[in-house]
């Protein structure tokens, strides 16, 4: 996958080539990301739902669900939060399951107003959108298990 990188306020973003709507903790390990789970002795379980990490040493634990426990020095964490950019301005986004658009969010009223937002909530504006209507980029911070 091709990507470009660039900052934001110090933050690390991925301009995503392909769309998908990533939020999380996430490891890499040999090169590949994975989603991962803390175990109770501080190991990480990766985990994928790709077939061929079975050669990577990958064990199958359920359909489509593979995992492999490695130690934290084996790998490198960080967090994942998607953003949108949407008529020029950054959003959090998330992926609609009942439509499957992409869902901006906003607590700034005079934004909202600009943007055709609806209130959804006391302090909060919303508007879906379609995929091609934006541009999700990632959010990357160091995650550490202090």
């Amino acid at each position: 996958m091709n990507e470009m990188q660039f900052n934001f306020d110090d933050n690390y973003y991925l301009k995503m080539e392909k769309t998908m709507i990533r939020k999380g903790k996430y490891a890499i390990h040999n090169g590949s990301e994975y989603s991962f789970s803390l175990l109770e002795d501080k190991s990480i379980r990766l985990i994928s739902n790709k077939h061929a990490d079975l050669s990577q040493g990958f064990k199958h634990l359920d359909e489509n669900i593979y995992i492999k426990n490695v130690s934290v020095e084996e790998v490198d964490l960080f967090k994942i939060n998607s953003k949108a950019i949407y008529k020029g301005e950054v959003f959090p986004a998330s992926e609609e399951r009942r439509t499957g658009k992409v869902l901006l969010d906003t607590t700034n009223t005079e934004l909202a107003k600009k943007m055709g937002f609806e209130r959804t909530d006391k302090y909060m504006y919303s508007k879906s959108v379609e995929w091609d209507e934006v541009e999700i980029i990632e959010e990357r911070k160091p995650y550490t298990l202090d």
